[in-house]
């Protein structure tokens, strides 16, 4: 099912299983999952509110209380019907903006088309769903150190190609360098 989930997102989703357990509920409620992203994805929040940490007082904001005991995290919850909701409409998100994986913006965006808690609580903090879609449209800048490492793999790469450098003495830069042409 999470098979076009980027790695953050799968985090987003582990770290909502975490937050569901702790306030001792038996499923993934869409707050648990906004606690996630609050989480893992702080960049995004500092992109769309220009704060990393959106929700201080997330009890009271959320409005959740300790239902029960606090559940093992080894239990694997399920997501509540709303979660598997703002689930589908991630993925459609996704697709609207010729995404190929599913990232925590889109996460974002199925939340705000979902209602309930969550949405009411993003709205509260001026947040509305042209404007995140607007604010996921436009790529990230890659920082200028990025370009300049993969200036530097491309020549060590090409210093592999001549046989200066050896393949086996250094397999990283042979990967990084496969990993980057393979984007």
């Amino acid at each position: 099912m999470f098979e076009r989930y980027s790695e953050k997102s799968r985090r987003v989703i582990f770290f909502a299983r975490y937050e569901a357990s702790q306030w001792g509920e038996s499923y993934i409620q869409p707050t648990h999952l906004l606690l996630g992203l609050v989480r893992e994805a702080k960049q995004l929040f500092v992109d769309v509110l220009h704060t990393a940490n959106p929700f201080p007082n997330a009890a009271d904001e959320l409005q959740l209380k300790l239902v029960g005991e606090k559940v093992a995290t080894s239990v694997d919850l399920p997501l509540s019907m709303e979660s598997k909701r703002a689930l589908v409409y991630a993925a459609e998100e996704s697709e609207r903006l010729g995404h190929a994986t599913i990232e925590p913006g889109h996460l974002l965006l199925g939340l705000l088309r979902q209602p309930g808690t969550a949405c009411n609580a993003l709205e509260r903090k001026g947040l509305t769903l042209p404007a995140v879609r607007e604010i996921l449209k436009t790529p990230p800048q890659k920082p200028a150190a990025a370009a300049q490492t993969v200036s530097v793999l491309r020549a060590e790469f090409r210093m592999v190609l001549l046989g200066r450098l050896k393949p086996e003495l250094e397999p990283a830069v042979v990967y990084s360098l496969r990993s980057e042409e393979a984007q």
